[in-house]
């Protein structure tokens, strides 16, 4: 019983904290919260690991040019993933928005875009639906250990659409 009075503590100081914190590019609360908890997820035990939690080109570049379009969908109307080859502008695909986008990562070990259904979803359901499995698109990739990266960028958005509304994320890993 004590654990759990422990846990639940320390779980409302660590929300605190990311709330006083604030988000740097006027996200939300919500956006903060997520961002700290995929963070979490991707740091794992390492102390040693400088994050930052903005990603200008989501907000200014991405979240504009969402579409839930760029969804692979199952013939029942299940999302199975993002379609790479979704047509953005003529001759570019949803890839290479991204890679444009995202140029400036380019040189990072890992890049990574996420989207997907967040309605109704509290912060912590979202960074559960996150670390199962979301809808992923690899930008950029490096084959190095993941233990050699020392930087991490994490960067949150939503966007609502006809109603629902999606969590996009963008994660920047590098050393």
């Amino acid at each position: 019983m004590k654990l759990k009075k422990l846990l639940a503590l320390a779980l409302a100081g660590v929300l605190m904290l990311a709330l006083l914190t604030g988000c740097s590019g006027g996200g939300t609360e919500e956006d903060r919260l997520v961002a700290v908890g995929v963070a979490d997820l991707f740091k794992g035990n390492s102390q040693n690991v400088e994050v930052s939690y903005s990603v200008p080109a989501l907000t200014r570049t991405i979240r504009p040019a969402f579409t839930p379009d760029w969804f692979l969908m199952t013939p029942e109307g299940i999302i199975d993933g993002l379609d790479e080859n979704f047509p953005i502008d003529a001759g570019q695909t949803l890839k290479g928005f991204l890679e444009n986008s995202l140029k400036a990562y380019e040189q990072s070990n890992f890049v990574s875009f996420v989207a997907f259904d967040s309605t109704g979803m509290s912060a912590l359901q979202q960074v559960e639906r996150f670390s199962s499995g979301a809808p992923a698109i690899r930008v950029y990739y490096k084959d190095v250990s993941p233990t050699v990266n020392t930087k991490l960028c994490v960067g949150v958005c939503h966007k609502t659409v006809e109603g629902r509304e999606y969590c996009l994320i963008v994660i920047v890993r590098a050393c």
